[in-house]
């Protein structure tokens, strides 16, 4: 998965890092970041269980750990149109998302990056 990033994103990305990756019974959980070239780093927490259900959250943020968007599937947002999919955005609004994998949330991150650093998160 994060070779995959590595080599779809090489324009924007300078490392990545594998924390922690390890099967707990028939699920797998993934915990890693990438850095970019901008030297903000998004933070990787990604859960496959059996059956194909997954959970996840990409935080982004800035070299001085502030954070600029996260995306998650956590259930705590159950008005958010595209429940449970949702994204944090740094002002502290919480709205819809089309994000449902890393490779979505890197393709919006070089979209941001690629039109002058705006943080203009794409809304559903």
């Amino acid at each position: 998965m994060l070779l995959n990033i590595q080599k779809a994103f090489p324009d924007i990305v300078q490392e990545c890092r594998i924390i922690r990756f390890r099967q707990i019974r028939l699920a797998y959980e993934l915990v890693a970041f990438v850095e970019l070239t901008d030297h903000t780093v998004l933070h990787i927490r990604d859960y496959l269980f059996a059956g194909g259900s997954h959970k996840y959250a990409y935080h982004w943020q800035d070299a001085h750990g502030c954070l600029i968007t996260r995306w998650d599937n956590a259930t705590h947002w159950p008005d958010i149109s595209s429940f449970p999919h949702h994204v944090h955005l740094k002002t502290g609004e919480v709205v819809a998302s089309a994000v449902r994998s890393l490779f979505d949330a890197m393709e919006e991150i070089k979209s941001i990056l690629t039109e002058g650093g705006t943080t203009k998160v794409r809304r559903l």
